[in-house]
């Protein structure tokens, strides 16, 4: 496992194989080994990227304050710091909208988005007031 510095974080990752850039993005409560298949299968056509988000395996903990855009900036600056240019980018879960949020804020990253088992939010399944608490929460 491999680690960088990033934003004062250390994050772990995985890279194996040749070829375009896939990063793959794991779900909440877990790690790159969510991803350890893919990883082999996968590296054969591509360069795969697997990390431990920040919080996660064997990542640093980060503060309470952390949110949604940190973490896609975070990310933002790891691809940049591990030298992948335009890579797909594949989140699982709440990978999805990490992916998503990427794209968001620095939609020239990513060369595409797979968004498997991605979340698409709480309007029509929570009360309005509630959706509006937790839009808030992610926005800080």
């Amino acid at each position: 496992m491999n680690k960088v510095k990033i934003g004062g974080f250390r994050i772990a990752f995985q890279r194996k194989g040749e070829g375009i850039p896939l990063v793959l993005l794991h779900g909440a409560l877990s790690d790159s080994r969510e991803w350890h298949r893919q990883l082999d299968e996968l590296s054969d056509d591509f360069t795969v990227v697997v990390w431990d988000a920040p919080g996660c395996g064997r990542s640093d903990d980060l503060p309470e304050t952390f949110r949604l855009p940190d973490y896609a900036d975070c990310l933002a600056a790891f691809i940049e710091e591990i030298v992948l240019v335009r890579p797909h980018v594949l989140g699982l879960s709440f990978g999805g909208g990490l992916a998503l949020e990427l794209y968001r804020r620095y939609p020239a990253i990513p060369r595409s988005l797979i968004l498997a088992s991605a979340y698409a939010g709480w309007a029509g399944s929570l009360p309005p007031e509630v959706v509006e608490e937790r839009l808030q929460q992610g926005l800080l």
